[in-house]
């Protein structure tokens, strides 16, 4: 019986269940009985591989879909590559409505921004703490991603500079034509535009002229509907 006098937090606790993905071993054993001691959650141990999952499972995951329960999938990255865990999560249906993270990751590896376009929500690494394992694991439970700030900014930095590349090699545009497309898309006059990139405005005309041409707009209007959907 679920005590009235918890918080919604608290609830929302109980009613998940954590299932590891990783071997039998000391680690996982430990993993499940703090899982279960602090957050009051079920915990069990799969010791199999994703793209086999539920084979050998004891949840009714028929239930998946409809029933209220939340399934959080703790993927252990040690056990297979982290590129490997990601399609086996992709092409398994039973994954699809669960939150899926991953732990015992290495630092500096590069792999969240991908992981996240996955739809991973968590990212538990081998120095972290037994206190920030499950201050993650809550905010995941509180329907939150938990991913640190350093990391997310990195993530986005990385993809604006990759898509800036694409539309580099797709356009003929120069990075410098991108700055100023860019100034153009936020409202920046001529003069403006100058006084930023310290050049004069005739250069700046000079550059929105072959902005227009490469990328087939006919007016600084269109040029900033156009930089608002690429850039």
């Amino acid at each position: 019986m679920i005590d009235p006098d918890m918080s919604d937090a608290q609830r929302r606790t109980i009613n998940h269940e954590v299932i590891i993905l990783g071997p039998l071993n000391l680690q996982n054993e430990f993993l499940n009985y703090v899982i279960e001691r602090e957050l009051g959650a079920k915990c069990q141990i799969y010791d199999n591989e994703i793209r086999q999952f539920p084979e050998g499972f004891t949840i009714p995951l028929n239930e998946l879909g409809e029933n209220p329960k939340k399934y959080l999938f703790l993927v252990d990255s040690t056990v297979q590559s982290v590129e490997k865990i990601m399609k086996d999560i992709f092409t398994n249906r039973y994954l699809e409505q669960c939150y899926i993270s991953l732990f015992n990751l290495k630092l500096n590896t590069g792999i969240e921004g991908k992981a996240l376009s996955k739809n991973i929500r968590g990212f538990f690494y081998k120095d972290d703490s037994f206190d920030i394992f499950i201050k993650g694991l809550k905010a995941i439970f509180n329907e939150e991603v938990w991913v640190s700030r350093e990391v997310l900014l990195k993530v986005v930095f990385d993809t604006i500079e990759e898509r800036r590349s694409r539309i580099q090699q797709k356009t003929a545009l120069t990075q410098r034509q991108i700055e100023i497309l860019s100034l153009v898309s936020m409202g920046a006059s001529n003069d403006e535009i100058a006084e930023k990139m310290t050049i004069s405005e005739n250069t700046v005309k000079t550059h929105l002229y072959n902005i227009f041409k490469k990328i087939n707009v006919p007016n600084r209007l269109q040029a900033a509907l156009w930089a608002a959907k690429h850039l």
